[in-house]
């Protein structure tokens, strides 16, 4: 939580001089790599496509007049900032931060099984954990003289299974998605590339992780149009959130989730999600009790678009049930005084499209999250301003002043003020 937090205060700053263009189709938006299946309202094709990914043939890797295309499709997207930082109050806490920091390396493999399947994997580079924080207050160091290369001193980093899942049309109205995927709540959790996303910083509910990020199991899924209306549902059913989710449920018990959206022919989406799992943390030592909560979430969403113009905003709490009071203060850092504890948060963004400056968007958004534990800090507001210049559909870049206040009183940072400004560079390859 406290990485969470910190990550909180970023922002961008990068700006351009430029001649007008014209504004980006649908298709170059569908290049921006993830979920443009439904941000950039590409053109249906005889094969069906993942609900939350980018339309291949958008991407000229349909044949022309083919009925099945069953290649093997890998593409992706990456993205580089420039991040600066200062602190009003406990600047021993959070000193002043200046430079370069290449974020996102995001690979993704698609490919068409047969009519009704296909398969997609997310991998994501990273340099971690190299110069991340560790034991003591110290630094990991990951260089290591490579035998290979006339002992060269390499620096060794990561990788992050994003998503790797099989899909199935069962029929017009139900897909079956097995596998390791997004959670399908809200807007920002699923449409996570850099190139699609207006600003630099994700707002904090998603930061906290209110819903899991990830999950393993089973996602059920279809769409149906009503009229002009269109209604889409998500059921889910998986191991639930823990550190090693992927491979094992620890407490045997499955999660469950769903989502609901309306779309209406005049630019509206609304949603609304739901979780419901048990956490089983790991032991601190063998043969240690792990912590362990029952979690329920539930969310709200709201995104309007028309013409230039773009609104969207979502509100979402987490409640954990511990099995005694002793258990909520330990994972609360002692503030807890009851057994059920509570996260809440929301966010509001808009923006307006521009067709010339590099289709130059104006941007600002607010968001507000109440934390449980009040032990680092009570709530945080944050309010932003920025700008958004997209040259091509499948290049961006963002300019973005923040500031976040952590509220006075309770928590051993309270009262801090924090500036950041930041300078970000996204493209799809």
């Amino acid at each position: 939580m406290k990485g969470s937090m910190c990550s909180l205060f970023v922002v961008s700053a990068l700006a351009h001089h430029a001649v007008a263009q014209p504004a980006p189709t649908s298709d170059d938006l569908a290049k921006a790599a993830d979920a443009a299946a439904e941000i950039a309202a590409v053109q249906a094709t005889p094969l069906k496509t993942s609900s939350d990914d980018i339309d291949l043939s958008s991407l000229g890797l349909d044949p022309a007049g083919s009925a099945f295309d069953d290649k093997l499709n890998v593409y992706g997207y990456a993205d580089i900032a420039y991040r600066g930082s200062y602190a009003y109050r406990h600047r021993d806490i959070f000193p002043d931060q200046h430079g370069f920091a290449f974020g996102n390396l995001n690979i993704y493999a698609a490919k068409n099984l047969t009519q009704k399947a296909r398969a997609l994997a997310e991998v994501q580079y990273t340099f971690l954990p190299n110069g991340t924080a560790g034991a003591g207050g110290s630094t990991v160091n990951t260089t290591v003289r490579d035998p290979a290369n006339d002992q060269i001193p390499t620096k060794w980093g990561g990788v992050v299974i994003q998503r790797a899942y099989l899909e199935y049309d069962v029929t017009e109205y139900l897909t079956i998605r097995v596998g390791h995927w997004l959670t399908p709540y809200g807007i920002w959790n699923t449409d996570h590339g850099s190139p699609v996303i207006i600003t630099v910083s994700r707002p904090y509910i998603i930061d906290a992780g209110l819903f899991p990020e990830h999950q393993t199991g089973l996602d059920l899924f279809g769409s149906r149009h009503v009229s002009d209306v269109k209604l889409s549902y998500h059921v889910t059913v998986s191991n639930g959130r823990s550190e090693t989710e992927a491979q094992i449920d620890r407490d045997n018990k499955l999660a469950f989730g769903g989502r609901l959206e309306v779309e209406l022919p005049w630019g509206l989406r609304v949603g609304g999600s739901y979780y419901r799992g048990r956490y089983t943390g790991l032991a601190a030592t063998p043969g240690a009790a792990a912590l362990s909560y029952r979690e329920e979430s539930y969310g709200g969403d709201a995104q309007f678009e028309h013409d230039g113009l773009h609104v969207q905003s979502e509100v979402a709490t987490r409640r954990r049930h511990y099995a005694s009071v002793m258990d909520a203060a330990l994972d609360t850092g002692g503030t807890a005084t009851t057994t059920d504890t509570s996260d809440t948060g929301f966010y509001i963004l808009g923006g307006y499209r521009f067709n010339q400056l590099w289709n130059v968007m104006p941007f600002s958004y607010y968001q507000y999250f109440k934390e449980a534990n009040e032990s680092i800090f009570s709530s945080v507001t944050v309010g932003a301003l920025g700008l958004n210049f997209r040259p091509t559909g499948s290049m961006v870049f963002k300019l973005q002043f923040q500031r976040g206040k952590l509220a006075d009183g309770v928590g051993f940072v309270a009262g801090t003020i924090n500036y950041t400004y930041y300078a970000q560079a996204a493209w799809v390859f």
